[in-house]
């Protein structure tokens, strides 16, 4: 099994989105109170993206590039 890999806040390190090897990012966010194993959000995204960090005292717009994979991940 694979380690998944994170990508994190540029400025304060929280975990934003997962990686999948073949370069697409996988998103997930909020708890569905009916099956809490199944987030109610839940997104697959190919290509660039731009997203705010989630913790409310950052609020950082990263921008992830899909091209190249040398961006700062967490394990």
């Amino acid at each position: 099994m694979e380690k998944k890999v994170f990508i994190v806040c540029e400025k304060c390190g929280k975990k934003l989105i997962e990686r999948l090897p073949n370069g697409l990012w996988h998103f997930c966010f909020g708890r569905n109170p009916d099956s809490p194993e199944d987030p109610i959000v839940q997104m697959t995204i190919h290509g660039d993206i731009q997203i705010k960090c989630l913790r409310k005292k950052c609020r950082h717009l990263n921008t992830l590039n899909y091209f190249p994979f040398d961006i700062k991940q967490r394990e």
